[in-house]
């Protein structure tokens, strides 16, 4: 995947599907936390790419090594937890999905500007995105 700007991702996130807005949104932190992974530790995307290199394992080296830890941690491990809920249920709970974006943290000022559905999510992305691009 080539390298994503936030304005770009911003723009993908605008999606009222709520599926894609949670896959896609994962994808692009797993993607960029892979890419902290090869550039770090030298690991060959092959081996990233292996579905043996689950994202908790992913999360555990960057964790470990110190790379990542505290809000950014708890936004990408509430990210891994809502995208498992849409990838594996038909009709996740909105209510527990509520509470796990309610439990995200903004990386920064909160800004009120919209009450948009999942405006809240949508943000934590990309901040948490940035954060994570900032590694690299």
């Amino acid at each position: 995947m080539k390298k994503t700007s936030s304005a770009k991702l911003e723009k993908i996130l605008e999606t009222t599907n709520e599926r894609d807005l949670f896959l896609v949104g994962h994808m692009y932190i797993e993607n960029t936390i892979d890419r902290i992974l090869e550039k770090k530790f030298n690991i060959p995307s092959k081996s990233i790419d292996s579905t043996f290199f689950t994202v908790n394992l992913k999360m555990d080296i960057l964790t470990e090594s110190d790379l990542i830890k505290g809000n950014l941690k708890k936004n990408v491990e509430l990210m891994s937890r809502i995208r498992n809920r849409y990838a594996h249920k038909l009709e996740p709970n909105e209510q527990r999905i509520g509470n796990w974006i309610r439990e995200l943290n903004y990386l920064g000022v909160a800004n009120k500007t919209t009450s948009k559905k999942f405006e809240k999510y949508r943000i934590c992305v990309i901040r948490t995105f940035t954060a994570l691009e900032k590694m690299l």
